[in-house]
């Protein structure tokens, strides 16, 4: 019994190993090739130098990053705030049971996470309801991608609190959303989390939509805007590499401020 727990505990940190060595690896490639002069680059593309900075203030000057870092936070926060709080109001009476067929509507979320984002239906849409190339109609349209998941997730979280909080606050006198707001929000927070950063990152890393729902330049957000970037410099990769680095400054900060709430929700998730 011993041997298989020594074993099996080797396995696991074996695998963490691998997957660990995965993912870092590729991203400290890049962080690299970021601050390499370009002419030591092409010399000697494995093997590092002496940091050179001025790649990043090149890139952020040619590549317009600020603006477009600045349209890609209102709208990836944006989606994903209204996303969430409508994942919360759809979750509760799906997972209580509280609205008819409320076991259709739980599969139909279901089937949502599988189906494939109908982009020739959103742009007629968008054209007729004049949410073409402005920003309110991009949020509006990017509030959708987050809401299955969401759904399902807190609803997994709301059903995992007893019913009798809530037959305690009804006969308390407590409203319907004042008890979503004060006791559903707060016992179900990790997962709201969760939801939120799903759904932001569909926003920030949506290059599809950008393409097709957009055409002003002053409204693409930072994934369109490094495309361009990419096709005026093909050859300048240490400047692609301290663009890419720049863009995922902002979300990196942001998993690393949600750190402990992703934990609770995996812990919370495996109870």
């Amino acid at each position: 019994m011993i041997h298989f727990q020594n074993a099996r505990r080797v396995s696991r940190i074996t695998t963490g190993i691998l997957i660990t060595l995965l993912f870092v690896i590729p991203i400290l490639y890049v962080v690299m090739i970021s601050f390499e002069a370009p002419q030591h680059f092409i010399l000697h593309p494995l093997q590092p130098s002496s940091p050179a900075a001025g790649n990043y203030s090149q890139a952020y000057q040619q590549g317009d990053l600020g603006p477009q870092l600045l349209n890609t936070i209102l709208y990836s926060v944006s989606a994903a705030a209204i996303s969430t709080f409508l994942s919360v109001l759809i979750a509760f009476p799906v997972a209580r049971s509280l609205v008819r067929w409320s076991s259709t509507i739980y599969r139909s979320f279901v089937i949502g996470i599988c189906l494939p984002l109908a982009v020739i239906p959103l742009f007629v849409e968008a054209r007729d309801l004049h949410l073409y190339d402005n920003r309110i109609g991009y949020i509006i349209l990017h509030v959708e991608p987050g809401l299955p998941l969401g759904v399902l997730l807190i609803a997994a979280f709301i059903a995992s609190v007893p019913k009798e909080l809530d037959e305690a606050a009804w006969l308390d006198g407590c409203s319907y959303l004042r008890y979503i707001v004060q006791f559903v929000i707060r016992l179900a927070w990790p997962s709201i989390v969760i939801t939120f950063l799903y759904s932001l990152l569909q926003v920030w890393n949506d290059i599809i939509g950008p393409v097709i729902f957009l055409a002003s330049p002053n409204l693409l957000p930072v994934t369109r805007g490094i495309y361009d970037f990419y096709g005026q410099n093909q050859s300048a990769w240490t400047l692609l590499a301290a663009a890419v680095v720049i863009v995922s400054l902002p979300v990196f900060a942001l998993f690393a401020a949600s750190q402990r709430q992703l934990l609770r929700s995996v812990v919370g998730g495996s109870v």
